[in-house]
């Protein structure tokens, strides 16, 4: 009966040892940074020849989201300085849109800034321009 037991403690460290390389040697995937901005609309240092009705970011990541909890947020400045956005931020998976008030466009150089949360809590934040012609 010792040597049952024996024979199965042996056994049972040889497994435990088999399975912990196992487990090493496996591929685990490693959590992402910060969700990214990937596109936008208007993009990037774009040159229109009017201005768009709205704002589209899209990020690497799905955004998170609680309820009617406004937490992601864009803001489109005029020219001169001039908040265009509604300030009725839509999100659906990884976008985020606002719809630009009325009102009379000017030319010259568009501010957007942005603040979002990715599903993983990480806060991004970041700015660039476009210009309308």
């Amino acid at each position: 009966m010792k040597s049952l037991v024996k024979n199965l403690g042996r056994k049972t460290q040889v497994i435990s040892a088999i399975m912990g390389v196992i487990f090493l040697t496996l591929e685990i995937p490693v959590a992402s940074a910060h969700t990214t901005l990937i596109a936008s609309n208007p993009a990037r240092n774009a040159v229109l020849s009017k201005l768009p009705s709205k704002i589209t970011l899209t990020f690497e990541d799905l955004l998170l989201t609680l309820g009617k909890t406004a937490i992601n947020h864009v803001v489109v400045t005029d020219p001169m300085g001039m908040v265009i956005t509604s300030g009725i931020d839509v999100v659906k998976g990884a976008a985020v849109t606002d719809v630009f008030k009325s009102g009379q466009a000017t030319s010259g150089k568009y501010s957007v800034s942005y603040r979002v949360s990715a599903q993983d809590g990480h806060i991004v934040i970041g700015k660039f321009t476009f210009s309308v012609k």
